[in-house]
């Protein structure tokens, strides 16, 4: 498993308790331990993030080494696809019912605008059927079922999505399904969504190619590297990445807002069926590290309607290979209008960000305390000598928070003692959140794991921090263009 995809899995398990009243430190721990445990056994019914190593990870509780599809050990001969009579898009209905978490599907299928597929490949009694796909060129979708005719229960071990000699992003690839359970088993229809985001740099081809990897799930076939237990499917098949030319408008901004000091440049909009994206860069020469954009709202005028959009996702460096660096990000707000605005204005409450010279922890491990941390809230939870040999508990208590959304805090995957040498974090246990929530607080647990050699290292060890919340309340409006 690719370490950063592996690190990403770990950092995304969070929030697994929240309970009213203020708690203690050993509660706080105690949900900790339980929180690695579920994170390990965690179902993962509804989504697979992070490309294949997510997948695995959701499909098995300890990590096992799915080959990949292109493999040349494993490729297997393509298969013959059959393609149904052409037909319009009749199968929302199959997806309607699910929890599916990107509002962007969930309106595609209600205003039907999927483009139909229909094209099928079987083998081994696992028969793959693309229904229907969608895409706007930033955002690709593919519906898809999978009917197990065989007598062995299976699931997913790969999955990937071909644009001629080069593959879609892994990164922040995801597969979402319409039941309640990712496993397939004998007799079973379940039908899949497919997703990815784009890079806008990319000029994609129309040409394209879903492959699907699926592994038997008895232990001897899920400890196996051998080939014998799965079966490989792949379906050539047409998708335009301009197939929403007509319907989509970019607007460039190039306009910046000014936050305590900290500029962040709003460079283009971009309208399409599937979503509105703004797209914004930080401004490298900021004093502070912005993490993240407080309550950020999109505000547009058609006429006398005005329309606010809410709740956007993010595409960073972290979630997408679409940028390569922290410093720039775009805001997707799923709910996109009946027609580009007239006038669109972007608010904030204010953002979440550190000053660039307290982005680390320093940590002494022999004395069992915090030397250096951005601020007293951080400590060390007690009761001390619970965890691993080599790993310490942080603990954190906010108060008073104006937004409860507040994002978890998110280390580096390696720390550097007091000699300047750089060691990676090691052991299961490195990167798990727990939270126990109330109306007053907010108390999180940060299970770190330095590994059991780090005690021999010269002390104390010093640990960067990616993410922390940290909020500046100051409320902007940036209007980022007027007809």
């Amino acid at each position: 498993m690719p370490e950063k995809e592996e690190r990403l899995l770990q950092q995304n398990v969070e929030e697994i308790t929240e309970r009213a009243g203020s708690v203690g430190d050993m509660e706080i721990y105690k949900a900790m331990r339980s929180g690695i445990l579920e994170g390990k056994k965690r179902d993962h019914k509804r989504k697979y993030s992070y490309g294949i190593a997510a997948a695995a990870a959701a499909i098995i509780a300890a990590p096992i080494a799915f080959p990949y599809a292109d493999n040349p050990q494993v490729r297997e001969a393509r298969l013959p696809v059959q393609s149904a009579a052409v037909k319009s898009w009749n199968d929302s209905k199959l997806f309607q019912s699910a929890n599916f978490s990107d509002p962007a599907l969930v309106s595609a299928l209600e205003r039907n605008i999927i483009k139909p597929i229909y094209k099928s490949a079987e083998k081994k009694g696992i028969r793959v059927e693309v229904l229907g796909a969608v895409t706007d060129g930033r955002k690709v979708f593919i519906l898809y079922s999978v009917q197990n005719h065989s007598d062995q229960t299976v699931v997913h071990a790969d999955f990937t999505l071909d644009y001629g000699d080069f593959k879609a992003p892994s990164i922040g690839a995801s597969l979402e399904m319409a039941a309640s359970s990712n496993i397939i088993e004998a007799g079973q229809t379940v039908n899949f969504a497919y997703s990815v985001t784009l890079q806008p740099s990319v000029k994609y081809p129309k040409s394209v190619k879903y492959s699907t990897v699926f592994t038997e799930t008895s232990d001897k076939a899920l400890a196996s590297s051998s080939n014998k237990y799965r079966t490989s499917l792949s379906i050539p098949f047409e998708l335009d990445p301009d197939m929403f030319k007509a319907q989509t408008k970019q607007v460039t901004v190039n306009r910046t807002l000014s936050v305590e000091g900290q500029k962040i440049k709003a460079n283009q909009i971009l309208y399409t069926p599937l979503a509105t994206y703004l797209d914004l860069a930080y401004d490298e020469k900021n004093s502070k590290q912005i993490f993240q954009l407080l309550n950020p709202v999109l505000i547009g005028k058609n006429g006398d309607a005005t329309q606010k959009m809410y709740y956007p996702g993010t595409i960073t460096s972290a979630n997408s290979e679409v940028y390569k660096d922290g410093s720039k990000f775009t805001l997707v707000f799923r709910n996109t209008p009946d027609k580009p605005f007239d006038t669109a204005s972007l608010k904030i409450a204010g953002i979440a960000a550190l000053d660039k010279n307290q982005l680390s922890i320093t940590v002494d491990l022999h004395k069992n305390q915090i030397i250096h941390a951005p601020d007293t809230d951080l400590t060390l939870a007690e009761p001390a000598g619970k965890t691993g040999e080599g790993q310490i508990l942080l603990s954190r208590t906010m108060k008073n928070l104006p937004f409860l959304n507040s994002t978890t805090m998110r280390l580096a995957d390696s720390y550097t003692d007091a000699k300047g040498a750089v060691h990676p974090i090691t052991g299961d246990n490195g990167g798990y959140t727990s939270r126990v929530t109330s109306d007053e607080e907010i108390k999180e647990g940060y299970m770190f794991s330095f590994g059991k050699k780090a005690l021999d290292y010269p002390q104390p060890l010093t640990i960067a921090i990616e993410r922390y919340w940290n909020p500046i309340l100051e409320s902007h409006s940036l209007e980022l263009y007027s007809k």
